[in-house]
């Protein structure tokens, strides 16, 4: 009988050290997606030709410092967007009349983009003068994107992170 009975004590104290190593596990995923990296799907075309619509992306939210030329994951009014800082803290942001982003007093050359940077009929205005924890974000394919000249400046608690990984959704 006392056989049975430590038998039985191992096999509840195996079972109760299962659940421990389970819920941890359970705990760290946990804070790993949602709390240090950010998965996404690309919901549109707007950051042709790097990203297109229905790519993965994996973003790290704990980026402290960031940059232009970071592509990032934001959200506005309740919508989630990516796309491109272009105008980090303390950086003056204008467009002229023939599409150039002035950054700084210099014209902005860029690579990677489609399209015409032209304004938006809204109310943002230039030049920007781009004030503590606040960014001036453009997608890569400028036509029509929903970016920092529709919505204006975006706020450092609004980007949700830096995309680190993009897998396209045709190599999966």
């Amino acid at each position: 009988m006392e056989e049975k009975e430590k038998i039985k004590k191992r096999s509840i104290a195996e079972l109760k050290s299962f659940i421990i190593r389970f819920l941890t596990l359970v705990a760290m995923i946990y804070v790993l997606v949602f709390i240090v990296f950010g998965i996404r799907i690309s919901p549109n075309n707007e950051m042709l030709p790097r990203i297109r619509a229905g790519d993965l992306l994996f973003f790290y939210r704990l980026e402290g410092r960031l940059k232009s030329s970071d592509a990032i994951c934001y959200h506005f009014d309740g919508e989630k967007y990516i796309g491109r800082i272009i105008g980090a803290p303390g950086d003056t942001i204008d467009i002229d009349d023939n599409g150039n982003v002035i950054l700084n007093g210099a014209v902005l050359v860029e690579d990677d983009t489609r399209g015409k940077t032209d304004k938006y009929d809204t109310d943002v205005t230039y030049p920007i003068v781009l004030g503590e924890n606040e960014f001036f974000i453009l997608a890569d394919n400028r036509t029509l994107a929903k970016d920092s000249r529709y919505f204006g400046i975006i706020k450092k608690k609004d980007i949700e992170g830096k995309i680190i990984i993009v897998i396209r959704k045709d190599n999966i």
